[in-house]
């Protein structure tokens, strides 16, 4: 990402394999903010950890789970909410910082979280196709 320090990293990423979940990262001083914007907007999500060192971002394990539109929707107002407190600043979904929701419709950014709740959805079905199960409930 670009050493830019007006760019917020709020990061949507993948998910472990099987977990229905992507992982949304971001500095550490914006945790409270974060989980009270996922919980506003009725997203299930869990603090995760990673175990490597010099991790510099917060992690919260957001659930895809069956309603896939319900999360994008959802997923799309916190973007839009967080871009609009910190008016001026850059919001970066993407790891390398190219991609910046801050100047992205409504629109736009639900279509990235579109495209990363169906990837990480595939990656959790071909890993339980490849363990001889459907879900992991069974």
């Amino acid at each position: 990402m670009a050493d830019d320090s007006k760019t917020i990293p709020l990061l949507l990423t993948a998910g472990p394999v099987g977990s229905g979940s992507l992982n949304l990262r971001f500095p550490r001083e914006y945790t409270a903010e974060i989980k009270a914007l996922l919980d506003d907007n009725g997203i299930e999500h869990s603090s995760a950890a990673e175990f490597s060192e010099g991790v510099e971002l917060a992690i919260e394990a957001v659930r895809i789970g069956t309603g896939a539109a319900g999360i994008v929707g959802g997923l799309g107002f916190m973007y839009r909410t967080f871009v609009h407190r910190h008016d001026g600043k850059r919001v970066a979904i993407s790891k390398d910082g190219d991609l910046d929701v801050s100047g992205f419709s409504q629109k736009r950014t639900e279509q990235i979280i579109e495209n990363q709740v169906t990837a990480q959805a595939e990656r959790d079905a071909e890993w339980f196709r490849s363990i001889g199960s459907e879900s992991p409930d069974q």
